[in-house]
């Protein structure tokens, strides 16, 4: 591969790597194509290249991690999920976040805010044994707030809290970047503002069909979110992927609003993060699935938020509303016939993987899932 990926090297021209497909000629061939330059994609991306893998990533959007799921989400982060198959990944995702020896820009890109996981007080017992793996394995502080009415500024609205005061919220897009700057700086090429047309078999090898020309690979790794469940000839995952509207309000916190910790609520999927010191993200789930990915806001939805979200944060029914943005992600299960069971499905054509729908919890199981694809998918050669 080492041999391959110094070729590849000299294809790559002086212009701006993650500009349009005119910036730069396209590689003929490559070890692995990443389709997808979003937060997974890019982490994909980099644990591939720092292995010595010759990885072309082609993403449609004009620059990486500005479109679909990436580019709106809330980017929370927190070691605790009620899954067993995401809380590794999760655990793994916060300790990757809170390093700063693992990113480009020198820092950790995480927003130490805490983070309070509300849940029913049944699950009391649950939500201590997880508090005290989380705290062996990272050597944090986390624990469960049982009986009081709030927890690091957030309502508990009758339930308890699992408490992680080391945890908080990623930018996405600026991971993102980081990722691909050292995927580039390892010999990836990236290029966006090239779309996938289909991708075929020549050879006995995947061939990826773009406008700007065909790169053979000797394998694909496909995580293009919510489009996951329209793709491109020869990218649908085997296992069924549908496209769910995201939509998320920011509203404006006053100088006497009490500063508070990221937070979801796991019996109604309500969820808020600070962003910067005067506003907040508020969120519930919207449950309208195959919508574009483009569509526009939903106003009812907004306010319902807002009358939802009250009994957390009682300050809400007097905040200024500021925006509302509404995006898609992939929600699916996968099949387990990928190399990386539970991470990737096949998709038909051999040697093509698609990456499985995150159902929401991308951001936080980026850093871990993005290793584990990267070894299985060069394991698997």
């Amino acid at each position: 591969m080492r041999g391959a990926r110094a070729r590849e090297r000299a294809l790559v021209s002086d212009a701006d790597p993650t500009g349009p497909a005119g910036g730069g000629e396209l590689p003929a061939a490559a070890d692995v194509v990443v389709v997808g330059a979003g937060i997974t994609g890019a982490a994909v991306a980099h644990h591939l290249a720092r292995r010595g893998a010759a990885v072309v990533v082609l993403e449609q959007a004009p620059c990486p991690g500005a479109a679909g799921a990436t580019g709106s989400s809330g980017g929370m982060v927190r070691a605790y999920d009620p899954d067993p198959a995401i809380a590794p990944l999760a655990l793994a995702g916060l300790a990757a976040y809170r390093d700063p020896a693992l990113w480009a820009s020198g820092r950790a890109p995480l927003r130490a805010v805490g983070a309070v996981t509300v849940a029913d007080p049944a699950r009391e017992a649950v939500l201590r044994a997880a508090a005290e793996r989380i705290n062996a394995a990272l050597g944090t502080s986390a624990h469960v707030v049982a009986g009081p009415a709030d927890a690091a500024g957030v309502g508990l609205a009758g339930g308890i809290a699992l408490v992680e005061p080391e945890a908080g919220w990623v930018a996405p897009a600026e991971v993102t970047a980081d990722w691909l700057e050292q995927a580039r700086a390892d010999g990836a090429v990236v290029r966006c503002g090239v779309p996938v047309r289909a991708v075929e078999t020549r050879g006995g090898r995947p061939a990826v069909v773009t406008g700007a020309g065909t790169v053979l690979a000797g394998a694909v790794v496909s995580a293009v979110g919510p489009w996951a469940a329209d793709p491109a000839p020869g990218l649908r995952p085997a296992a069924p992927v549908r496209s769910r509207s995201i939509q998320v309000s920011v509203v404006g916190r006053g100088p006497a609003v009490p500063d508070h910790a990221t937070f979801v609520d796991l019996r109604t999927g309500l969820y808020a993060k600070p962003v910067g010191a005067d506003r907040t993200l508020i969120g519930m789930p919207h449950l309208v699935w195959d919508a574009p990915v483009g569509a526009p806001p939903d106003p009812g939805h907004a306010r319902a938020t807002v009358a939802a979200l009250t009994a957390h944060f009682p300050w809400l029914a007097s905040a200024p509303y500021l925006d509302t943005i509404r995006a898609a992600d992939a929600y699916g299960e996968p099949d387990g016939g990928g190399p990386a069971s539970g991470l990737l499905t096949g998709t038909g054509v051999p040697r093509v993987w698609a990456v499985r729908g995150w159902n929401g919890g991308g951001v936080k199981t980026a850093p871990e899932a993005g290793r584990r694809i990267a070894d299985a998918v060069l394991s698997d050669a």
